[in-house]
């Protein structure tokens, strides 16, 4: 049974479920064993770097999440799939959508404009990533697949780049997830280029 949608903070929309933004779990094991001996094709080997390892089926919602966020991160893939979504924005603003990408990563929600401002990327087909000072973590980063330019997921700030991209807050609540309509670094000082809107490449 599907469960209920929360209602959404003031300011807020809903994403989705949470297992919409982690990795697809993996086929169980069990099942590829029982075709054959350990001299398997190559091309019938299926790529893990990707997915989950498969969870068994949970009784309630907040096991699911739960479950499924512990088996991303025992194969350190958490955050890998970054899901765009679409903001309506408000009457008479161009463009009237809003596309911003959402990643879970190392614990914790982030959300942004999916353009890279340089040429116009989508930044959902690039990866999380720590960002580092001399062995320190002290942030997470998107960064882009066309030319490696890397912006801190929350201040949107770039070391590559004056400019700057939007990010947003995010709520998880009862196992959905919220994305605020308003950028919440909109005080940070630079430059925004969203290329209309659309993704270029």
């Amino acid at each position: 049974m599907a469960s209920t949608i929360p209602t959404a903070p003031d300011g807020y929309i809903h994403a989705g479920p949470v297992s919409d933004f982690l990795p697809t779990p993996s086929p169980s094991s069990s099942a590829s064993e029982t075709n054959g001996d350990s001299g398997t094709d190559n091309a019938n080997e299926q790529d893990t770097t990707s997915v989950c390892p498969a969870v068994s089926a949970p009784t309630t919602t907040t096991t699911t999440t739960e479950t499924l966020k512990a088996s991303c991160k025992t194969q350190g893939e958490e955050g890998q799939l970054i899901k765009v979504i679409e903001i309506p924005q408000p009457a008479g603003r161009y463009p009237p959508v809003k596309r911003v990408a959402v990643s879970f990563f190392h614990d914790k929600w982030y959300a942004f404009i999916n353009i890279c401002p340089h040429q116009g990327s989508a930044l959902s087909r690039g990866t999380m990533t720590d960002i580092e000072d001399m062995g320190i973590v002290w942030g997470a980063g998107v960064t882009c697949s066309l030319h490696s330019w890397t912006f801190d997921a929350s201040s949107g700030q770039s070391d590559s780049t004056r400019f700057v991209i939007d990010t947003h807050d995010v709520k998880e609540i009862d196992g959905h997830v919220f994305v605020s309509q308003k950028p919440k670094n909109a005080h940070i000082a630079g430059p925004r280029r969203d290329f209309g809107g659309r993704e270029m490449n």
